[in-house]
């Protein structure tokens, strides 16, 4: 005989899932968390404030790898998402690093993960706003009036071109929300922690 699905009221809500904390947590772990949170905190604010003509360098380091990765996983689905791919993998690995690890119970991390994803969404829309007039250096040298780009190309054949910049404003303002909610859950996820610190 099957077992008995188990009843809904007794699993826990999503609301649950996402604020769930260890309760035994390390000091130094705790304090070592505010001040990645912290970091964080002040790296995005550098990079929401920057010029949108201004690729964030560092960042754009933390990305790179999963953007060229993604061009060559997307190559079997046609021209576009061949070229969209370098974006789509550059969000899918955060996002694929946030939900494994709030699989594994560390919501914190997740919440990390999710601040980086809308981090490189803010990446992405600097090269989405380059699209318009290309001056911008491309990994494989020149810029993108006398070489590939990834956005050109997406806009023109869609007929976007025209309003690359709104859309790119648009990409910037959502990555910034994104971080935003993120690292307040991150916050709420230390405050609730705080409660749980082990005495040493």
């Amino acid at each position: 005989m099957r077992d008995q699905p188990e009843p809904d009221e007794d699993r826990p809500s999503l609301r649950e899932r996402l604020l769930d904390v260890p309760w035994q947590v390390p000091r130094t772990v705790w304090y070592g968390r505010i001040a990645l949170l912290a970091l964080v905190a002040v790296w995005v604010t550098s990079i929401t404030l920057s010029r949108m003509t201004e690729p964030p360098t560092l960042l754009h380091l933390t990305v790179i790898l999963f953007h060229e990765a993604g061009h060559v996983i997307f190559m079997p689905f046609g021209e576009a998402l061949r070229v969209a791919g370098g974006t789509l993998g550059q969000l899918l690995m955060p996002l694929v690093c946030a939900v494994a690890l709030h699989r594994r119970d560390d919501n914190f991390g997740a919440a990390i993960c999710m601040a980086w994803m809308g981090m490189s969404l803010m990446d992405a829309s600097v090269y989405a706003y380059d699209a318009a007039d290309p001056v911008l250096p491309l990994i494989g040298g020149g810029t993108g009036s006398d070489s590939f780009h990834d956005f050109t190309f997406l806009f023109e054949r869609y007929g976007q071109l025209a309003h690359a910049r709104g859309w790119a404003l648009s990409m910037k303002a959502l990555g910034a929300i994104t971080v935003c909610a993120s690292l307040a859950w991150a916050a709420v996820l230390l405050f609730l922690q705080g409660e749980h610190l082990e005495e040493r």
